[in-house]
């Protein structure tokens, strides 16, 4: 440590022209149309360390190295790994800024504070989802950064609560804050559910199988309170200079609490039975054509015979579905779907399997003329003079063909990434109507949505078509079950992130909704990674990145309906009461008559 502080300044400087070097480096790979992969961490590691370095001092040194650990524990938390204990003790570096700050000063600094705490989020941001800046650069910057913003207004209310009320009063709004703050953040048009703490253990579907019950706010409560828990043995600790009993049984409390969830959660993964009666056989595509520089330049007629291609040898009379990915085919004109190239080409092609269903992905439009109704979002196009305009309402949607249905059921995806599929607040702005479009998202204000849930039935089943983006939202998902889906499908493309831990992340969000809901879920990524997902969440017969290759297995169809398909994020909405009832008290402390 004292060689680090002596030459600090020189090692933050190294840093900082190695960050340098690494913009370079992504420069050049960007001018030959190559992707970046790891670099990005690479650049951001060493900025950020270089940014400690150079601030490193005396007086805030253990506050900066306390905010910075807590940044590096959290993200140390949703790592692919067995490391997810490191989220218990997380938020306790913070919670310990949080009572320095406040005990320091006879008027703590909310700025003080925020700085502190959004370094941390900032950090937790960046080394967890920074490979979504593998898709568009500024704008996953934005959403890092932004998300770490909004992760520090929990963190300041349980602050001015514990100024206003009691301490009592700030534990029960540090956990009702937060979890206000993970529900809010799933349902408003910036959502970022990348980082819900629920989903640090989707990679370990036996420890949370008791999420039929609660879904992922379950587990962000338990994180929550285990946090509470070992932050006050911390206190007492650091009090009392001493191992006492106090802090012994806060600590037996705390590791209790840690094992009875986990040990119920395997005796349900033990329990709980997989197979059913009924099953369909399916075979699921993965052409793996790269996102930023093929899939949508190479002719469709190419793609076409290479989905075909893939698809023959897998199939016969007793497969039920054939699974193709987000977007398989663009420029479909959404009023005429059945006359589509593809998709009469595909029509054709089932006439030798009667039963079959083929699900697949649409890049689709709807085009108006000057004087219909249309929606608000469409992009318009007009000649140089604006003598004609066109408006385009774009979707991103899905589709199934079978050879039995009179019509094609078309459902379009209404969860939309935010920055690439739509502009939220500001996309009517002609500012931002462009970066939409350079971001290579919805022309216009956004994709056309719809306001419902549609399922997609045959005779083998019935089945939830999510959209890749849609399935890391598990109410929502829930809508597709309580519409009588026995199986889940998610569609995606998760080549936009290269091959980072991305792709992996997606995958596991998956495992989640498997379990939530007690159904299957079979994924068709056109690049990343396609697999089988059963009623447990564990994964099977997953694909590896960059290949293209057709995978095909059984899935079971359940019928049960479980808690959380019918009450689903009701942890979420009892804390915003919470949260709403502990605002009110503190308004009322602060401006209600003062006792004499």
């Amino acid at each position: 440590m004292t060689f680090i502080l002596r030459y600090k300044h020189y090692l933050a400087a190294l840093l900082l022209l190695i960050s340098c070097y690494c913009v370079f480096d992504m420069y050049q790979l960007y001018q030959t149309s190559q992707l970046w992969a790891y670099r990005l961490l690479f650049f951001w590691c060493c900025s950020i360390a270089s940014f400690v370095l150079f601030l490193l001092n005396k007086t805030n040194r253990t506050l900066l190295l306390s905010s910075l650990l807590s940044g590096v524990l959290f993200a140390g938390g949703f790592m692919q790994d067995y490391s997810f204990m490191l989220l218990f003790v997380a938020f306790v570096p913070i919670l310990w800024i949080e009572q320095q700050i406040n005990s320091t000063s006879k008027e703590p600094s909310v700025f003080r504070l925020f700085k502190y705490s959004y370094f941390s989020f900032f950090v937790w941001n960046i080394l967890s989802t920074w490979w979504i800046q593998n898709s568009s650069l500024w704008a996953g910057i934005l959403g890092n950064s932004l998300n770490a913003f909004f992760m520090c207004l929990p963190i300041l209310a349980y602050h001015k609560t514990k100024k206003l009320l009691s301490v009592r009063a700030a534990n029960l709004g540090f956990v009702a804050f937060w979890l206000s703050f993970e529900i809010g953040h799933l349902n408003w048009s910036l959502s970022w559910p990348w980082l819900t703490l629920g989903n640090s253990f989707a990679n370990l579907p036996p420890l949370v199988q008791w999420y039929e019950y609660t879904g992922v706010f379950g587990g962000s409560l338990w994180i929550l309170c285990i946090n509470l828990m070992f932050y006050h043995a911390f206190n007492s600790f650091q009090n009392t200079k001493k191992m006492d009993s106090v802090v012994r049984m806060q600590l037996i409390k705390a590791f209790v609490w840690v094992l009875l969830p986990t040990i119920f959660s395997v005796v349900l993964y033990l329990n709980h039975t997989v197979d059913t009666k009924e099953s369909v056989e399916i075979v699921a595509l993965q052409p793996n054509y790269e996102p930023h520089y093929q899939k949508f330049t190479v002719p469709q007629k190419t793609q076409f015979n290479a989905f075909i291609k893939l698809s023959k040898p897998m199939l016969d009379s007793t497969v039920d579905y054939l699974i193709f990915p987000e977007t398989s085919f663009r420029n479909i004109d959404a009023t005429q779907v059945e006359k589509a190239y593809p998709v009469q080409k595909l029509q054709n092609f089932i006439q030798d399997y009667p039963a079959i269903n083929v699900v697949l992905g649409l890049s689709a439009f709807v085009n108006y003329q000057s004087g219909e109704s249309m929606p608000d979002h469409v992009f318009t196009y007009c000649n140089d003079d604006k003598s004609f305009c066109q408006y385009y309402d774009h979707h991103n949607a899905a589709i199934q063909l079978n050879n039995q249905q009179s019509s094609i059921p078309y459902y379009k995806k209404s969860k939309l990434v935010p920055g690439a599929e739509s502009m939220p607040f500001v996309g009517n702005i002609d500012l931002f109507k462009g970066l939409i479009l350079d971001l290579g998202g919805a022309p216009g204000l956004s994709l056309g949505t719809q306001a419902y849930r549609d399922v997609f039935k045959s005779e083998a089943a019935t089945l939830g078509p999510l959209i890749c983006y849609e399935s890391i939202f598990g109410d929502y998902v829930t809508d597709y079950v309580k519409k009588g889906a026995n199986l889940l499908t998610v569609i995606t493309n998760d080549g936009w992130w290269d091959a980072t831990a991305g792709h992996q992340q997606h995958l596991y969000l998956s495992s989640l909704r498997a379990i939530e809901n007690r159904r299957f879920v079979v994924r068709a990524a056109n690049s990343g990674t396609s697999a089988f997902i059963n009623s447990r969440g564990d994964i099977y017969q997953q694909t590896t990145y960059n290949k293209a290759v057709a995978i095909r297995n059984k899935a079971y169809l359940h019928q049960e309906i479980t808690l959380y398909t019918l009450y689903g994020d009701l942890i979420g909405r009892v804390s915003l009461l919470v949260s709403i009832w502990i605002l009110c008290s503190m308004l009322a402390k602060r401006f209600g008559p003062k006792n004499s």
